[in-house]
């Protein structure tokens, strides 16, 4: 061997070499194909599908800049030297409701306006003296409120001329409560977050910050409406203005003011601000983050150390902190940061600065912030950094998260994902839903331009990767890859235009992947360590550790985690300490949840009852653990998260506490809806409390559904199955969610059918399945006639086809909600949301009846201290506990996190729109769960089979079910005799 190896050394060399630089090649041409393609170029072709003139799509608004670029194509320009300001209680005209003048507020002597309620409104008339852009601006104060930021939408002459105005936001100011404090073990906490009243002036802008400079908006000359309405929080109005835009300075334009001031360069000064010491906040979700980084100020070695400020918290367009600083002198200074862009592969994020209220000169509107696998030291400049003009004394920097630079970027992409919806309806009006896939279609010769609007569509995909190189994106980043992947996509459907009836599933991934591709870029998240103030002379911080400093701390934590107990949330007290009693909690969910519960607990449960209480976070959805703690006798007291399939495992091994034997069971169990407490019922008793509650509700598209003449939303499925051959005949359709063999989602997609027949799972005693009966026969045949008769598609993104109008109305659960919410500012107004269709019974009520997802509080048997317990669980499901859990945790995790809560009075309070709660109250009175049973497993598994077997395979309805009950029937014996609950087949029980 040694002498072939000698003999041939320099051909395997060669050959090593050779493999290497063909890899190297192939990563290098990868790389190329993104960027380098010949799509060929159509000059003044009109694209526009036949569809997308349709009055069905007609209403939406267009967005801000194609709004502004349709404008200057018409020669509207900026006015110059115009400054109107309105006084807020001055109004023409306002609703009925929901408005009145006040005094006094924020100290101020004069009269304002105050907007109460939702849907209530001012106008004001306006005499404009020279047509062109204007820009706005208002004088506003955030009442008491649910602590959400105010939400109000503008129209202009009872009109709104582009989407954005439907959502204005104005931010709130927050601020620390306190100090930080620590635990028994060193660890650094959160203060809570208490809210800065005070006036503020907000310009006319982007919500989501996704326009780098306030609206412009035209205005032609003569009188206008302005008319705002309130779509959330209560809030005054002092002062509105009309003015011709703001043109900034630019660098140079700044430095030759700062000479005329007579300013100098400082000499030998360096400050040095932590970011964590941030004095306000726009939410209070911005809060302190831990980096446990040796080269972090200030490094807690100890425990866990809150030294850093923003990171994914900070990442929504709009939100800003602000700091404060001294500077000793006044003379010109260099500003720089140390930041952390790490959370975005390869794309850079911005932030506009404010210096002591304004931006100081244009390049500050949209900072770049480079994409890095570690800590930089950012100054303002690069290279050669800015000097700013600072007199002696206080000053304050404040960072605003700014998406502008990749508005356009969003744009194209989110075009060419609408364009991709119609060319799908095109395909389907021409095809059917089954298209035969061994057909030639032709489709080039029936769909009109279909190959220059591919090409077209790929030349805008194209654009905006070159867009994105220009920002600065590495060419390796993975969010390159979405882009070429679609634009390549729709290359490949130009070339062969028959083989797109068979991939209209692929392009509707790509729609998917692409609104994905947006929501995840949006989230510009940017972390900071440390301001530096300086003169020339004094370096740069350095902003990484050593690898000697950072191997120590990684061998110190090494031996940190033998004698620290990570598990442990806030302090945690031994039984001996004192006389008070102590219960133990384990909490399966995260630690910010865990974290603000035990703040809680402390604060107000050890307060009133004595009882203190240790909290342990366990792996979310992990019952293995628990089931194995209980085994081994060392489980804790009271357990939350727990799934709403567990308690009957435990109980039924004697493991946990029947509730329902304490005095006032009833009581408590009165806060939730009957039918949410049925899963945890076994044997007579009851086994735990629902904490939170998950439901579907009816979604729909206001402005297609008007297009198309629909005026009255669905209340029943009869009215559903009427109404999706009319949507199918326009190229769009109904969802319902597709069943998942083996999960808990198809027994729970089936059951609203079921429960709206009149049937149930089980028989009464839960020994046997009940899906043979009559009314489960119905459900079944309801329920897969939507996918076998209807032809509703089995499996789609819902999110994304609702935006793109492809599905204008359907069912789905409180996380579409949520993402709707949150993320599709172009439909707000446009969409609604109702209780879910149901079954008119013979006294004209509609039967809704329907479950959801939940999760539970559960006491342990073994319990030393069951009493306690008890009262924990009372305490944490209560209306109070419940509304200020859900308001901190929006607080601190964003809408997103909007808290869910079972207690139905709870719900009711917390900050959710008063429309969307009465749908919610609406249909929880139809709120109904599944019995729990042993062996219920097989009921999920065997449901989802028998969709399989009829909609997927064409089975008999009746001989599928027969077949499913039969092997139900089985496990449900063998379980109960497994747990001595029944007799054995031919023999006695266990």
């Amino acid at each position: 061997m040694l002498v072939f190896i000698r003999k041939y050394t320099g051909t395997i060399i060669l050959a090593v070499a050779i493999i290497f630089g063909l890899i190297w090649w192939q990563s290098t041409r990868g790389q190329e194909d993104q960027t380098m393609v010949g799509i060929p170029v159509y000059e003044d072709f009109d694209d526009t599908s036949i569809l997308a003139s349709e009055t069905v799509f007609s209403k939406l608004e267009p967005s801000y800049l194609t709004y502004l670029e349709s404008k200057r194509k018409a020669g509207i320009e900026d006015t110059e030297g115009v400054q109107i300001t309105l006084n807020g209680a001055e109004y023409a005209a306002s609703s009925s409701f929901g408005v009145r003048k006040e005094s006094g507020i924020g100290g101020r002597n004069e009269e304002v306006v105050v907007l109460s309620e939702e849907d209530s409104w001012v106008e004001y008339e306006i005499e404009v003296p020279q047509e062109g852009f204007y820009q706005m601006g208002m004088s506003y104060y955030a009442l008491d409120g649910q602590r959400s930021s105010v939400l109000r939408n503008m129209q202009i002459d009872g009109q709104f001329p582009f989407i954005q105005l439907k959502k204005l936001e104005f931010m709130r100011m927050w601020e620390e409560d306190g100090q930080v404090w620590k635990d028994r073990q060193g660890n650094e906490y959160n203060p809570s977050q208490q809210e800065v009243l005070g006036w503020q002036y907000s310009k006319i802008k982007d919500a989501d910050a996704k326009v780098l400079e306030p609206f412009r908006i035209h205005l032609t000359k003569g009188r206008h409406t302005i008319r705002l309405n309130a779509i959330r929080e209560p809030a005054a109005i002092a002062t509105i203005d009309v003015f011709s835009p703001v043109h900034l300075k630019t660098y140079e334009e700044y430095a030759s003011d700062n000479n005329e001031l007579g300013g100098e360069p400082v000499r030998d000064t360096l400050i040095k601000m932590q970011a964590e010491d941030a004095v306000r906040k726009s939410s209070p979700t911005l809060r302190r983050v831990e980096v446990r980084d040796p080269a972090t100020e200030p490094f807690n070695k100890e425990g866990t150390g809150l030294n850093t400020m923003g990171g994914a918290g900070w990442r929504v367009g709009g939100q800003w902190i602000e700091w404060e600083f001294d500077v000793p002198k006044t003379g010109l200074y260099q500003i720089g940061m140390k930041a952390a862009n790490w959370f975005l592969d390869g794309l850079p994020v911005q932030r506009t600065l404010y210096l002591d209220g304004e931006i100081p000169f244009d390049e500050m509107k949209a900072i770049n912030f480079k994409y890095e696998t570690k800590w930089q030291m950012a100054p303002l400049g690069d290279e050669k950094p800015f000097w700013f003009y600072l007199e002696e004394g206080r000053h304050t920097i404040r960072m605003e998260v700014m998406v502008g630079a990749l508005g356009e970027v969003f744009e194209r992409v989110q075009d060419v994902s609408r364009k991709m919806s119609f060319i799908s309806r095109e395909t389907l009006l021409y095809t059917g839903t089954n298209p035969d896939p061994n057909r030639e279609w032709e489709l080039d010769k029936v769909i009109p331009n279909l190959i220059p609007r591919l090409h077209i569509m790929a030349r805008d995909l194209d654009d905006s990767i070159n867009l994105l190189y220009e920002l600065g994106v590495s060419k390796g980043s993975s969010q390159i890859a979405t882009l070429a992947m679609a634009r390549n996509q729709l290359l490949n459907m130009a070339e062969a235009p028959d083989s797109i009836p068979s991939r209209l599933g692929q392009l509707s991934d790509s729609q998917s992947q692409l609104g994905t591709w947006i929501s995840g870029l949006s989230q510009q998240s940017l972390q900071l360590d440390y301001f530096v103030i300086k003169s020339e002379d004094r370096p740069w911080p350095k902003p990484v550790a050593s690898w000697f400093s950072k191997s120590a701390t990684s061998v110190h934590d090494f031996f940190l985690s033998f004698r620290k107990d990570y598990r442990g949330v806030g302090d945690v007290f031994e039984e001996n300490d004192d006389s008070m009693p102590t219960i133990e909690v384990w909490i399966s969910r995260g630690r910010d949840w865990a974290t603000i519960i035990k703040q809680l607990a402390d604060e107000e449960f050890t307060a009133e009852t004595g009882i203190r209480v240790n909290v342990n976070v366990v792996p979310a959805g992990d019952k293995t653990k628990l089931l194995l703690a209980t085994t081994t006798g060392i489980q804790p007291d009271v357990a939350l998260g727990i799934e709403a399939d567990v308690p009957i495992d435990f109980a039924v091994r004697g493991a946990l506490v029947n509730l329902n034997e304490f005095d006032d069971y009833e009581e408590v169990a009165s806060r939730f809806r009957p039918g949410a407490l049925i899963p945890y019922k076994y044997n007579g008793g009851d086994y735990a409390l629902p904490e939170n509650q998950n439901f579907n509700m009816l979604f729909y598209r206001k402005d297609i559904l008007e297009g198309m003449g629909i005026t009255k939303i669905p209340d029943t499925w009869e009215e559903v199955m009427d109404l999706i051959p009319l949507l199918q005949q326009e190229g769009m359709d109904f969802y319902y969610p597709h069943a998942v063999s083996g999960t808990d989602n198809a027994i729970n997609e089936f059951a609203p059918f079921l429960f709206q027949n009149g049937g149930d799972f089980y028989h009464a005693d839960g020994k046997k399945s009940a899906l043979d009966s009559v009314e489960a026969m119905n459900a079944f045949r309801m329920w897969t006639g939507l996918f076998t008769n209807y032809k509703i598609s089995k499996d789609a993104n819902f999110y994304n086809r609702f935006r793109t109008g492809e599905m204008p109305i359907g069912i789905a659960d409180y996380s579409t909600y949520v993402m709707l919410s949150t993320a599709a500012p172009e439909l707000t107004g446009w969409w609604g949301m109702k209780p879910m269709p149901g079954i008119r019974q013979q006294d004209g009520t509609v039967n809704r009846s329907t479950g959801g997802l939940a999760q539970t509080a559960v006491l342990f048997n073994n319990s030393d201290r069951i009493q306690q317990g008890w009262e924990f669980i009372k305490w944490w499901t209560s209306a109070d506990v419940q509304e200020r859990f859900g308001i901190e945790l929006e607080s601190l995790l964003g809408v997103e996190a909007r808290w869910n809560t079972a207690n139905v009075e709870a719900l009711t309070r917390l900050p959710w729109p008063q429309d969307d709660i009465e749908a919610v109250l609406e249909q929880w009175k139809w709120f109904k769960e599944r019995q729990v049973v042993l062996g219920g497993y097989y009921t999920s598994r065997h449901i989802g089979n028998t969709w399989n077997e009829i909609v997927l395979n064409g089975k008999n309805q009746r001989e599928a079910i027969e077949d499913a009950v039969i092997e139900i029937n089985k496990e449900l014996r063998k379980k109960r005799e497994e747990f001595g609950l029944e007799e054995p087949e031919g023999g006695a029980a266990k």
